[in-house]
């Protein structure tokens, strides 16, 4: 499936995404992590906002059942990657909320577009259906890897 990923681009996801791409079992693992892969593997970059490495191994402990140690390896080997992890910056969040009011949408989604916007991330990859309306006039692409007929059984966790 990687080898029809765009190459050398920058890659940002939300959350769940991340999460999702870390829990080998998941359901919609094989077609979230070839985006992660690439990014860590090269021939990508993968941006990662600075809170994701707490909010995934939560979520993955959480709502996917992941062993506690197991989730933490993961994630920590995540941060010693060649990722890049990105600051919460007051100009960031700032534009969060401008985008939030002016697209009326919530203001999670729209943190995750204000950093896409930072820091120029050309796709923004994630299992949210919501990123579409909420990417349709902007500079990154919006993916969501998940064909349709998956996408239900997938829960999402704001934040």
């Amino acid at each position: 499936m990687g080898e029809d990923l765009p190459a050398e681009v920058t890659v940002l996801t939300d959350v769940n995404s991340l999460a999702i791409g870390l829990t080998d079992d998941h359901p919609a693992h094989e077609e979230v992590f070839p985006w992660i892969r690439t990014a860590l593997d090269g021939p990508n970059v993968l941006f990662v906002p600075s809170y994701y490495p707490f909010r995934a191994q939560y979520i993955m402990t959480q709502q996917f059942g992941v062993d506690t140690i197991d989730a933490r390896n993961a994630v920590q080997s995540l941060v010693r990657s060649p990722a890049r992890i990105l600051p919460a910056t007051e100009a960031v969040i700032l534009d969060a909320y401008e985008i939030s009011a002016e697209k009326d949408h919530d203001v999670y989604d729209s943190y995750v577009l204000a950093l896409a916007r930072e820091c120029g991330a050309d796709y923004l990859v994630t299992t949210d259906t919501d990123f579409e309306t909420l990417c349709a006039d902007e500079e990154v692409t919006y993916v969501n890897p998940v064909p349709e007929g998956k996408r239900e059984m997938l829960s999402t966790v704001d934040g």
